[in-house]
């Protein structure tokens, strides 16, 4: 369950990345303590967004 939990994260850091660029800090802190439902969720949303708020809603940089 856990790698498969690390696997989705490291897949959704890679089309984050591809997508928008560096991955802030914070964000990284929420992917690495999420469940696989929820990053399955915000990979979701991730293929079609504009942008990391658009994602994980406002962003602290």
């Amino acid at each position: 369950q856990q790698g498969m939990q690390q696997g989705e994260a490291l897949a959704l850091q890679k089309l984050l990345t591809k997508r928008f660029g560096v991955i802030p800090p914070d964000v990284l802190v929420r992917i690495a303590s999420a469940s696989q439902e929820q990053v399955e969720a915000w990979f979701d949303v991730a293929i079609e967004a504009s942008g990391y708020a658009e994602v994980f809603g406002p962003i602290t940089h």
